[in-house]
């Protein structure tokens, strides 16, 4: 896979992004974005604009489903004449409620080690001149519209200035932001990229997995196929009390033979070996099995094998009355074996130690666990 590592050390939220995945009650994917971030020392940080302009957006929400209860108490009341029906809907006050609005997003900016950022201390005059000359993100004929965003930019800008060791990505889906050039509010900048969350997850999320599952797993695999290799006596002679006749191939095209006797395994040649994918999350030293693919050139008994290519497709009508073939002479040939060895191995520090074979996996086993 080899994803290229991100090239920040540093990412701010748009209220856009935080709103869209739940914010102050984050999203799976904004929880596991931040979460795998801090695992990579990626520092997370919130603009003050950006958390009042989220409460507000909050607030205005709630003030409107309360509207939408006193609205029902009147349809309801209505709907029921000549009933008179007292009905009782009471909410709880909004200060209340931001109160605790407040105290549940301190609980999530402590658990996900968020940084609050503050407003930029440039002048209303630095904004407007800058509104009325449209520098992106305000947005020519729309009467100010960028303001917030033009706000944020800034003091996210002015925090990385701050701070020489930063470099940030501010995760945003405004357009006309991600249009604005970083020297038009801070020259001489430029650390500061721009993503949507869905772009910055995806090339994190990758370069994670990479990191801490796809290149393990091919170290662990080279390094056991290494020392699978350094046991070829051991091997050797696992399959010579463990390998049956019947496992074994023999003869050539035309001159088949079968195998009633092994006298030896004279060499093997391991192609691979099979290892488990490592847990992230677990300790990488552990106990594991693993499968290794082996063929073995032996030495057995041989019996040759009567074998007629034209009967083998037509059939031999002499043969019900010439009686059964009269057995072949023994002799001493080279036979062959191909399949798998399961075996038990100890991984200390990504190398495999400890390597027992159990079991013999014949080849169309083998073929169907690859």
């Amino acid at each position: 896979m080899n994803a290229s590592p991100p090239d920040y050390n540093a990412i701010y939220f748009d209220s856009n992004e935080l709103l869209s995945n739940g914010w102050p009650d984050p999203s799976p994917r904004l929880g596991n974005f931040l979460h795998i971030g801090r695992g990579w020392n990626i520092r997370a940080f919130i603009p003050a604009p950006v958390l009042d302009e989220t409460e507000a957006h909050w607030r205005r929400a709630v003030e409107y489903q309360a509207t939408q209860l006193a609205t029902a108490k009147k349809e309801f009341e209505r709907h029921s004449r000549p009933i008179v029906c007292d009905v009782s809907i009471e909410a709880p006050a909004i200060e209340e409620l931001r109160s605790q609005y407040r105290v549940g997003r301190e609980e999530i900016l402590k658990r996900f080690d968020i940084g609050v950022i503050p407003y930029s201390d440039r002048s209303i005059e630095f904004f407007f001149q800058r509104a009325t000359n449209y520098v992106m993100p305000f947005e020519k004929e729309r009467e100010g519209k960028g303001f917030q965003d033009a706000v944020i930019m800034q003091s996210v800008l002015e925090h990385l200035h701050s701070d020489g060791g930063l470099k940030g990505l501010l995760i945003t889906k405004d357009g006309g932001m991600r249009q604005a050039q970083t020297a038009d509010f801070l020259p001489g900048l430029d650390k500061l990229g721009y993503a949507t969350l869905d772009e910055a997850w995806d090339n994190l999320i990758h370069f994670h997995i990479d990191q801490t599952v796809i290149q393990p797993y091919h170290e662990e695999r080279k390094n056991a196929l290494a020392a699978v290799k350094e046991m070829e006596n051991d091997l050797k002679e696992f399959l010579a009390t463990h390998l049956t006749e019947s496992m074994l191939r023999a003869g050539e095209l035309g001159a088949p033979a079968s195998a009633i006797k092994l006298i030896s395994v004279d060499s093997i040649e391991v192609s691979f070996v099979d290892t488990p994918v490592p847990d992230s999350d677990a300790n990488p030293d552990r106990a594991v099995k693993i499968l290794i693919s082996v063929s073995a050139q032996c030495t057995a008994l041989l019996r040759k094998e009567s074998f007629s290519f034209f009967s083998s497709l037509f059939g031999n009508p002499d043969q019900a009355s010439s009686g059964p073939a009269l057995p072949s002479e023994a002799f001493q040939g080279n036979a062959r074996w191909s399949g798998g060895i399961r075996a038990t191995a100890k991984v200390v520090d990504r190398q495999f130690h400890d390597i027992v074979p159990e079991a013999i996996v014949s080849d169309e086993e083998l073929r169907t666990q690859k």
